[in-house]
């Protein structure tokens, strides 16, 4: 059963509901409304009677007498004594006096349902002079034409209601189809999408509406967009990784193929192989390095309070040793020292070499590694005043594999991955990482990371 079907036959439904529950309310404010009117003229005409003194009158009730003017076609009127035997009695209605004699000391009104109608009664008590109650007063009258009147209610109801649903049925089954139409171009787009491979998008109108259906096509189509991105950087990912995968080891093939048919009798040519396998085989080892580092998950990342001075400080000097290369540290002193963090103090070290490597890579001279506390972040800067980049290549810097001169890159042993890893590490912590870069003077890497500094 499909969406529409189920939400027409619900509402429909709950519109039944809703008009039975409605005609039911009808029916029997209508009952009551002509009972409590009929019981009115009843108490008025009981009032009448009470006047004339009707106990000690005898001659009233004799047939004919004075109350036939009084009495109308299918009424009962009587008087009752305490020990319920009816001591007068007239009528134009037999099937009244069916109903048992009622006694009683205050006005009352009964309403009563038999198979041939409703019958209303009125009681009234009846006193003498000193206030002593003698008898009571029963009125009793067949209202046969409200049996008249509901029949002709419940047929217009009955007819209303069913005409009611009918058109309604009609009405939401059109309605539901318009409203759901961004659905069903949903759902044949997602079906287009899994039969063709394809990534599809569902025509908005230019002015959309902000109902849910029409949110729910932009997130989808917001979806499909990032879908398409994700498997488009995939794939070029994966084409990146087998190229530069199998750069180092065909050459490394190469080089032991050499060396199985012609190195072993010269040693200059083996040493060069030897040397060749050994570099390749480095570039190898780093590069699958790097792939596992950009595959690891947040959930694999400590989280523990540190300190950022001391590691900034330990990470420039061991890397001014291995590049013999001036690296300058410029960090806060006082009351605005404070450099804590929360993370993964190994990662951070990670980002911090990465960010230092590039730097020696294109610079020849002092590098700058400064640090300080703003109100919610640590603002981390590498100053290099090197070669500098284009404004063309500064969008792509963080893609894998991105490098902007991939044969010097491939020399320095760079594989376009670093700058990926600490875009990686950076979003691990929450933060945020920015290059700014002039050609011919130099780039500056700015990271902001949350600190826990109070």
């Amino acid at each position: 059963m499909s969406i529409k079907l189920k939400i027409t036959l619900l509402l429909s439904a709950w519109l039944l509901i809703i008009l039975l529950l409605g005609n039911s309310v009808i029916y029997f404010l209508f009952i009551r409304i002509t009972t409590n009117s009929e019981a009115g003229l009843l108490r008025e005409k009981a009032n009448t009677l009470i006047a004339k003194d009707l106990y000690n009158h005898p001659e009233y009730w004799q047939k004919p007498g004075p109350l036939d003017e009084f009495l109308i076609p299918q009424e009962m009127i009587r008087l009752v004594t305490p020990d319920l035997k009816v001591l007068h009695e007239v009528y134009t209605d037999e099937e009244l006096l069916k109903q048992r004699p009622h006694y009683t000391n205050k006005e009352t009104t009964k309403i009563v349902h038999v198979k041939g109608g409703y019958y209303i009664y009125v009681m009234m008590p009846v006193y003498n002079d000193r206030l002593q109650q003698l008898a009571t007063l029963e009125i009793g009258q067949s209202l046969g034409a409200l049996s008249g009147y509901l029949e002709t209610l419940v047929s217009v109801l009955l007819f209303t209601s069913i005409g009611t649903v009918m058109l309604s049925y009609a009405g939401l089954h059109f309605y539901i189809k318009v409203i759901l139409k961004p659905l069903d171009q949903l759902i044949a787009t997602m079906q287009t999408i899994e039969e063709n491979g394809v990534f599809k998008r569902i025509h908005l109108p230019d002015d959309p509406k902000q109902d849910e259906l029409t949110l729910l096509g932009a997130t989808f189509n917001r979806m499909i967009d990032r879908l398409e991105d994700t498997f488009l950087k995939h794939r070029q990912f994966l084409a990146d990784a087998s190229h530069e995968l199998r750069t180092p080891i065909t050459v490394i093939d190469s080089y032991a193929s050499l060396l199985r048919r012609w190195a072993s009798s010269d040693p200059a040519l083996r040493e060069e192989a030897l040397d060749a396998i050994q570099t390749e085989s480095a570039q190898l080892k780093k590069l699958t390095e790097n792939l596992l580092s950009l595959m690891e998950e947040e959930h694999r990342m400590k989280r523990v309070d540190f300190d950022l001075t001391p590691l900034i400080v330990s990470t420039a000097a061991s890397l001014k040793l291995t590049f013999n290369r001036n690296i300058e540290t410029r960090l806060p002193e006082g009351d605005d020292n404070c450099l804590t963090m929360q993370g993964d103090p190994e990662k951070i070290k990670q980002l911090l070499i990465i960010l230092i490597d590039n730097a020696v890579k294109y610079s020849k001279q002092t590098i700058i590694v400064s640090a300080e506390k703003n109100a919610h972040y640590i603002k981390l800067q590498v100053e290099d005043r090197g070669i500098g980049i284009s404004k063309e290549d500064l969008p792509r810097l963080f893609d894998r594999f991105y490098r902007t001169d991939k044969a010097r890159n491939r020399k320095q042993g760079g594989a376009g991955l670093g700058l990926a890893i600490a875009d990686n590490i950076v979003r691990l912590h929450q933060g945020t990482i920015t290059i700014s870069s002039q050609l011919g003077k130099g780039t500056l890497l700015t990271v902001k990371l949350p600190t826990t500094c109070q």
